[in-house]
């Protein structure tokens, strides 16, 4: 852990700063790249996400809910103060320093899955893709951490950046969500060149897997189901060029995913972007197909709220340009605890116990830092 030196400030100790403080802030750190961006907002004004048309010329952070219609809202945290690994300007660190909002702490309620209560909803969720001839849908579950959460998160961030081919993130705002992961899922990407985006589907941990994996017909099929929605939806926004690669296999942690990318250098306005993200979110990586009975079927079975949970967040530019990821391989930080949300797309051919073991396997890289950090091999 990098500590402070007397003229500069770590983006470590500023989300210590901002979470003891109530500041709403973000950090992140793009795929394959070595800065770590920092941002905080300096009033206690909490804005919502209205879209790209809306937030022309802003530079922020977009945190968004799975579920377009819940009463989880999407937020824009805006960049009043911001850097680069290091602050070392002496006014913004004690403007950061002084400024505190009083804002009432978030505690966690524990509504875990069980082992046992996991693969009865894993029964009744494959019982029901097979009654209406559903091709897949989601299911997730939590795992809940009570700790030090607070003390623990800037050190959970910092040990993360170990997975360099993740979007690694934190972001909170006050009295309303915290979250912190290491994404493996590009949503949506547009800068200059165009725009990119990617289907993730199909597991097999690392440990077990033969090099390259061999993929069973399970994976294929999820991973063919997602590429084609993606793909037919690009294909209404982007008519003279659509650049399709893939599926190769790629690694995130302990697990390896089927991937197919997509690119095209087509510009659009705002507005189509606001239309394109709309009919993208969520994906049936996340949710299932038809996208509509997918996400019913969901609210019906799970147990907990998902929340931000498999949302889409990520940086807005004043130029435009986004970089946003999907919300997978995170945790909701509580005052009091960490909330760890895992799950794995489900097809009429799943096995309720393999999929379990998917999300036990997608979990333990976080958990097993977690256990680091509460052990006290690493501090703060």
């Amino acid at each position: 852990m990098t500590l402070q030196t007397e003229n500069r400030l770590s983006v470590a100790e500023a989300q210590a700063i901002c979470l003891r403080n109530n500041i709403p802030f973000y950090s992140y750190r793009l795929p394959g790249s070595h800065e770590v961006v920092f941002g905080a907002q300096l009033t206690n004004n909490i804005r919502l996400f209205k879209g790209f048309e809306k937030h022309r010329g802003e530079k922020g952070f977009i945190i968004t809910p799975f579920n377009p219609a819940s009463w989880s809202f999407p937020f824009f945290i805006q960049a009043d103060l911001t850097f680069t690994d290091y602050l070392t300007d002496q006014e913004a660190i004690v403007n950061l320093r002084n400024t505190v909002f009083n804002t009432p702490g978030r505690i966690f309620t524990k509504q875990d899955c069980e082992h046992f209560e996991y693969l009865d909803e894993l029964r009744t969720l494959i019982a029901t893709l097979k009654r209406e001839g559903m091709r897949k849908a989601v299911l997730s579950r939590t795992i809940t951490i009570p700790c030090d959460s607070l003390r623990i998160a800037p050190v959970l961030f910092e040990q993360m950046r170990q997975y360099h081919h993740a979007f690694l993130f934190f972001a909170a705002i006050p009295g309303k969500c915290a979250w912190i992961g290491a994404s493996p899922e590009t949503f949506l990407k547009y800068d200059r060149n165009g725009f990119f985006s990617m289907s993730l589907a199909g597991t097999q941990p690392v440990s077990t897997a033969q090099n390259p994996p061999q993929w069973g017909e399970k994976d294929i099929e999820e991973q063919q189901i997602v590429t084609d929605y993606i793909q037919n939806t690009l294909k209404q926004f982007f008519t003279r060029h659509l650049e399709t690669e893939g599926p190769i296999t790629l690694q995130a942690g302990n697990v390896f995913h089927l991937c197919t990318f997509f690119r095209s250098d087509e510009q659009i306005p705002p507005d189509r972007i606001d239309e394109l993200v709309t009919q993208l979110h969520p994906t049936p990586a996340v949710c299932g197909i038809p996208k509509k009975r997918a996400m019913q079927v969901i609210t019906e079975i799970e147990k907990q709220e998902r929340g931000y949970y498999a949302g889409y967040l990520g940086p807005l530019q004043a130029t435009g340009a986004f970089d946003l990821f999907v919300n997978l391989r995170t945790m909701e930080v509580f005052d009091d605890a960490l909330k760890l949300y895992v799950g794995g797309g489900i097809t009429p051919l799943s096995d309720p116990e393999t999929e379990w073991q998917e999300t036990c396997q997608k979990a333990d890289t976080l958990l097993n830092l977690i256990r680091q950090i509460n052990y006290g091999k690493t501090t703060f």
